[in-house]
């Protein structure tokens, strides 16, 4: 395994997360990363330049031994050694991703090049795919379920604007308008047909901000643009916009500030180590903080949160000193995606292969990595 070179492993990788979005059951592509990431990861492991020399990488680092760390004192394992076993598991896997990820992607290059080009490829298949399944079974539940990763209505969501973001970057470099133009159309169709709300305002905000810093006079235009949008999938679907508003309006605040004041209110109890990722909230229903800095708190303590801070600060400082523009600015709303996502969704930062690589780990390996000027 230590034999394949570098342009190698990143091709597989990327490769490995394009099956993300068009392999199911799960377990499959749990099998693929295994075998083409995990054990290239472990054959390497003895080597120094394995291990990131610099801030942000040494901070991921951290953050995930933290986590993996607080199964030592996790009281909802109750003495078992099966829960310790996986959480153990879940860190390691999400650490050979993370340093596999940065040695592949952590630089400009054909690595990365080739990376936005299977994830729009492999996400437009998947959002048609879901958006097929979903028509041929008629909504059942009011709600669009997708396929493989994006599999549950608001991380599919969350998954799916990640591609739609990189597909607009380069759009908005006239690089293949016609079909970053699809990814771009037919994701937005998808994260609306999903119904998930916080997604939805997360993917807007990022593109706006994405066509605010690039192209501001589009940003203007996007709001006719978007009307004629909504109005043309009415005449295609009249009952849809109906539907989508009931679901909407019927789940109110889904129990989320309910939830927030709990998960406060408990974490004051431990509030420097945690309770261990095994830990629930007292609920008998949706017993997760639901807000990625909330459930850091909750499991893995004020260090935990402090770590993930300093984890996002690096990443959003290596994003804005990117250059060209374009890179800055992508890589910006790839952040502001997560950060917004993250506050109404989102829980352990630490698990197998799974939709937090899409949605946490990958954005910010390509914010710590983003090119910037020579000198």
């Amino acid at each position: 395994m230590d034999g394949v070179t570098a342009p190698g492993r990143a091709a597989l990788l990327a490769a490995i997360l394009g099956a993300g979005l068009l392999v199911a059951p799960e377990p499959v592509w749990a099998l693929l990363f295994y075998l083409g990431g995990l054990l290239p990861f472990l054959a390497r492991v003895h080597r120094r330049d394995t291990w990131p020399a610099d801030a942000g990488g040494m901070a991921g680092v951290a953050l995930i031994a933290w986590f993996t760390l607080a199964t030592a004192w996790d009281q909802a394992a109750d003495g078992r050694l099966g829960p310790h076993l996986l959480w153990i598991w879940n860190g390691l896997n999400t650490l050979a991703f993370f340093l596999a990820a940065r040695a592949a992607f952590g630089t400009a290059g054909e690595g990365r090049e080739r990376l936005v080009s299977v994830l729009t490829g492999c996400g437009l298949g998947n959002a048609v795919i879901g958006l097929a399944l979903s028509l041929l079974r008629g909504f059942p539940d009011g709600r669009m379920n997708g396929w493989a990763e994006t599999r549950h209505p608001i991380l599919g969501a969350a998954i799916i604007a990640v591609v739609v973001l990189l597909a607009a970057g380069r759009l908005l470099q006239r690089r293949a308008p016609l079909a970053n133009g699809a990814v771009v159309a037919v994701g937005l169709g998808f994260i609306v047909a999903t119904g998930s709300r916080g997604p939805l305002i997360a993917v807007a905000a990022a593109l706006a901000l994405l066509l605010l810093g690039l192209r501001p006079r589009l940003l203007l235009a996007a709001i006719p643009l978007g009307a004629a949008a909504s109005l043309a999938a009415t005449l295609v679907l009249p009952r849809l916009p109906a539907m989508l508003a009931a679901r909407l309006l019927a789940r109110g605040w889904s129990s989320r500030l309910d939830i927030w004041t709990l998960a406060l209110h408990e974490s004051a109890s431990r509030p420097l180590l945690g309770y261990g990722p095994s830990a629930r909230l007292a609920r008998a229903v949706d017993n997760f903080p639901h807000d990625l800095f909330l459930s850091t708190l909750f499991y893995s303590g004020a260090i935990g949160l402090a770590l993930l801070l300093a984890l996002l600060a690096l990443a959003l400082g290596a994003a804005w000193r990117a250059q060209p523009a374009v890179e800055r600015w992508t890589r910006l709303a790839l952040l502001l995606n997560l950060l917004l996502t993250g506050v109404s969704d989102l829980s352990q930062v630490t698990k197998g292969p799974g939709p937090m690589w899409y949605l946490l780990w990958l954005p910010v390996v390509l914010a710590l990595g983003a090119p910037v000027p020579r000198r």
